[in-house]
């Protein structure tokens, strides 16, 4: 049942629109959003409670693109 949740979340990912484009390096480009956000917590730039929703946010997003990474 697991698996299928899985499977079902893979396929809903891989249909968001352009996001087929950087099919290879969706969670390249998670961890690089990631690390800009990091650095703007590090230096305290922009509101903090909107950069812990985009790290969350972001976090999600990594989860995903590697999970539909490793499935067809």
């Amino acid at each position: 049942m697991i698996s299928k949740l899985f499977d079902v979340l893979s396929l809903v990912f891989d249909k968001i629109p352009g996001l087929n484009k950087l099919k290879g390096a969706r969670s390249i480009v998670g961890f690089v959003g990631l690390a800009i956000v990091a650095g703007l917590q590090a230096y305290g730039i922009g509101d903090p409670a909107i950069l812990k929703d985009v790290h969350l946010g972001l976090l999600v997003f990594i989860g995903l693109a590697l999970n539909a990474k490793g499935r067809e």
